[in-house]
């Protein structure tokens, strides 16, 4: 007698197709950017204009640097709540050097990114060797890195417009949609970030680290070396972000940077990340990025007022993050 052997239909084919679409983490920030991108357009046509569309990637560079850092660290089980003054001091440092001392372009540069890498060596230091919480010394690094900034400037701003033509040329838009060069290699960087973290060992062991530093020490993986690249990474970013605001205002002052931290965070959090850490998207990063600006971007076009567009936009970063949640809970029952 012939016995016939059935197996079981495999879980991926037999969860249903809606449950399998709610599983892709950028599903619910993509409906997001689309959904408003569309409702905008319908009461604004300019808001698809080519201009447009570069200038929303212009503002978004500078917030999509740090995020882009931030990401990672977040994933890691960390946060750093100095961004913005480190990008602060960064500008700080770069336009003192080249406004009051003479030095190069890149000689400036150079000290200013050494100065962001001191910010972030800094962190991982009191966070990872005196075991402070990250958002309590970050905390402290955030008024530090702020106070030198307006202590090397004196309280006051300097131009250095003419000083700057390599930095400038950066933020030039580019034969591909008009789009600046400084989007289209973030852009890039997205890109081998996303797939860095989907295709190599980078991914899981970030996961890991921020998920459970205990079992990842036991498998091997090194958590403090580890850690501390991505507080120096996220620093490294934040610097470059400063940066590049010189360049596009020709000016740099210790108020480069104000009111960044809740912004990167946020984007982070709306793109996939968690407080927690062990979770996150870089591709979510970057459609969190998108969404960001195309709001602000909208709500500006619509002619809505500045101290207005606050509060609109938390109603509307509350209504995402709530979206999510559902998602989720819908997508695991």
């Amino acid at each position: 007698m012939t016995t016939h052997k059935t197996t079981a239909p495999s879980p991926r084919f037999s969860q249903p197709h809606y449950k399998r679409v709610l599983n892709i983490p950028e599903i619910g920030v993509l409906s997001a950017v689309l959904l408003f991108f569309g409702v905008f357009v319908v009461a604004n046509q300019s808001m698809a204009e080519p201009a447009n569309l570069a200038r929303m990637a212009l503002q978004g560079t500078f917030l999509g640097v740090a995020a882009f850092g931030m990401a990672f660290l977040m994933i890691a089980g960390e946060i750093d709540l100095s961004s913005g003054s480190t990008a602060g001091l960064s500008a700080a440092v770069a336009g003192l050097l080249l406004h009051n001392v003479g030095w190069p372009e890149w000689a400036s540069y150079t000290a200013a990114l050494l100065a962001a890498l001191l910010v972030g060596l800094l962190n991982s230091f009191i966070v990872l060797q005196i075991r402070m919480p990250s958002f309590f010394a970050t905390l402290g690094t955030s008024f530090l890195a702020w106070g030198l900034a307006i202590w090397l400037l004196k309280g006051t701003w300097l131009y250095v417009g003419e000083m700057i033509p390599w930095l400038k040329s950066t933020l030039d838009p580019s034969p591909i949609f008009g789009l600046p060069y400084a989007f289209l290699t973030l852009l890039a960087a997205y890109v081998i970030g996303d797939q860095l973290m989907r295709r190599s060992v980078l991914g899981p062991a970030l996961v890991a680290v921020g998920a459970n530093p205990r079992a990842a020490t036991i498998v091997g993986i090194p958590v403090t070396a580890v850690k501390t690249l991505c507080f120096v990474f996220v620093s490294l970013c934040c610097g470059i972000a400063g940066l590049l605001v010189i360049g596009y205002g020709g000016t740099t002052d210790a108020a480069i940077g104000e009111g960044w931290l809740l912004w990167v965070i946020a984007i982070v959090i709306i793109g996939g990340g968690s407080l927690r850490g062990g979770v996150g998207s870089i591709l979510g990063v970057l459609l969190g990025v998108l969404l960001i600006q195309i709001i602000r971007i909208g709500l500006a076009n619509a002619g809505v007022k500045t101290n207005a567009q606050g509060i609109v936009v938390g109603a509307i970063l509350l209504g995402a993050a709530a979206l999510d949640v559902l998602r989720r809970k819908v997508a695991q029952y």
